[in-house]
């Protein structure tokens, strides 16, 4: 098979299983890209773990712990040894409801052996883990750092969405892109369609059409340009001050959507394909996610780890020699290369705390990689770990992403709560998977639509320094928009340059 015939296949099934519960694909879509890797597609999941923190506007509160029942058998596997149930239908919420709850004491509360509540979210995934067979699935929402370090989350969020959320899929497929072969780790062709196999003789199935262009209402910016520019005004008084050396500050567009969110997510992927996109549908039954994600967060292969922080972005030139201008600017950016080389060492020192003494290394700095509606500096740092290693401790030990945080970290996040005005969320997370020898890969959460109840938000933003031009940032965070504007059309596209300053031209 074919891209063109794989990405069929993949349509008609995820089709298929999202009629009865959350699916997730993790989709490579590069060939010859360095990360370039195998496409995963799983559903009928077994468990769920689901995970919310709430955390009270006092920012002097503790920590809420609103999770009821974090892990959920969801009663839909068809896997024998986990009996017989119903199957959860399109949009319904295979989890309990969750309220908020009394603070659980120190050590006690579901799935809690630790002795703090930091270790809470983290210790309810490792034993996830634990309990379940084969690869796990899923996402780590950004606001996790407040289970990492010191912090709160305290601005309004209208999505709603879990802090972290994991499936153990009753049917797992690996598609390997480039050959076309389809290998199933969990379940097998026969469950598809409640034990019926698909016919697919007629090349077509009634399932992936009809493909409708998704649409969406106006666009409104969380932050208008003025308020924008003192934002940045703002991060550079605090960096001359030495809070921090570099923030990634953030602004939330919304709007309202009608469509299919795979069709989105398909349409996506045509406008800007990138290495590690993924597409999450039914979570709590409420929502999806559409995520367009060039970046590598963090990923394990045996005793190495690896992560991939891109830090400088320019839009790709409308021809030949425009593109040619637009890298070389790239590339010799001192700015950019400033900005890059701060991440590059905040992860170092990420890496250091859980690597073996003396291995951390710098694979490529200052790399360009070029995509279809951006050229981005790429950088990626390894380290050996030990072999028994906990995956989970390896994550957490650098999450959230430097990158989409600032340097220093903490200082940098505690800035951005206090700066920006809405909760990340999903946002500047990570989302992957994690094998049961412990090998792992997640994205960073960024160029990513996440649609709810028919409301679609989409975060765009970039990292500031103390040389910051208000306008060249404002600028920034619009082209990162690009691959999801496109796909709206020109009138959409062209709906936001009211939003632009005159200068940038864009």
């Amino acid at each position: 098979m074919n891209r063109k015939q794989i990405y069929s296949m993949v349509r008609e099934r995820v089709l298929t299983l999202r009629e009865r519960g959350p699916v997730v694909l993790l989709d490579s879509q590069l060939s010859g890209h360095r990360a370039s890797g195998k496409i995963y597609l799983a559903g009928l999941p077994r468990r769920i773990l689901s995970f919310r923190a709430d955390i009270q506007p006092d920012a002097t509160a503790e920590k809420t712990d609103a999770v009821t029942s974090p892990v959920t058998d969801t009663g839909s596997s068809p896997m024998p040894e986990q009996g017989s149930g119903p199957t959860p239908e399109r949009g319904s919420d295979p989890t309990p409801e969750r309220g908020p709850g009394p603070m659980p004491e120190r050590g006690s509360g579901p799935g809690i052996k630790s002795g703090t509540l930091k270790a809470v979210p983290w210790e309810q995934l490792r034993q996830f883990r634990s309990a379940t067979k084969g690869m796990i699935l899923g996402y780590l929402g950004y606001d996790l750092k407040n289970y990492t370090e010191d912090l709160v989350s305290a601005n309004p969020d209208e999505v709603l969405a879990p802090d972290m959320w994991f499936m153990s899929p009753g049917i797992l497929m690996e598609i390997d892109p480039d050959i076309g072969n389809v290998i199933y780790l969990a379940g097998d062709e026969d469950m598809l369609n409640g034990g019926e196999v698909m016919d697919s003789q007629d090349g077509e199935c009634e399932k992936g059409l009809p493909k409708k262009k998704p649409a969406i209402g106006p666009v409104n910016s969380g932050m208008a340009y003025p308020a924008y520019r003192d934002l940045i005004n703002e991060a550079r008084r605090r960096i001359g001050e030495g809070d921090f050396y570099e923030i990634n500050l953030t602004n939330q567009l919304r709007a309202d959507f009608e469509g299919d969110t795979y069709d989105l997510f398909e349409a996506m992927r045509e406008a800007g394909p990138v290495p590690f996109a993924s597409y999450i549908s039914g979570i709590d039954g409420t929502t999806d996610i559409c995520c367009a994600s060039p970046e590598r967060f963090l990923a394990r292969d045996g005793g190495r780890v690896v992560s991939e922080p891109i830090k400088g972005t320019v839009a790709a030139g409308m021809n030949a020699r425009e593109d040619h201008e637009a890298v070389s600017r790239l590339r010799n950016s001192a700015k950019d290369q400033a900005e890059n080389l701060m991440i590059v060492d905040l992860v170092r020192n990420d890496l250091g705390r859980i690597a073996v003494k003396g291995s951390v290394k710098v694979d490529a700095l200052f790399e360009i990689q070029s995509f279809k509606t951006v050229h981005q500096m790429v950088s990626a740092i390894s380290a050996e770990v030990p072999p028994a290693s906990d995956p989970v401790s390896i994550i957490k030990a650098c999450y959230p992403m430097g990158s989409m945080t600032g340097a220093p970290k903490i200082s940098a996040m505690k800035s951005i709560e206090e700066l920006e005005n809405y909760r990340r969320g999903i946002y500047s997370g990570a989302i992957g998977y994690i094998k049961e020898n412990g090998d792992f890969d997640f994205n960073v959460v960024i160029r990513t639509a996440v649609v709810k109840d028919g409301r679609l938000f989409y975060c765009t933003g970039g990292a500031i320094t103390g040389d910051s031009d208000p306008e060249l940032e404002w600028e920034e965070s619009w082209i990162k928009a690009r691959a999801l504007l496109r796909v709206f059309g020109k009138k959409t596209e062209n709906s936001i340059s009211e939003m632009i300053p005159a200068r940038s031209g864009l």
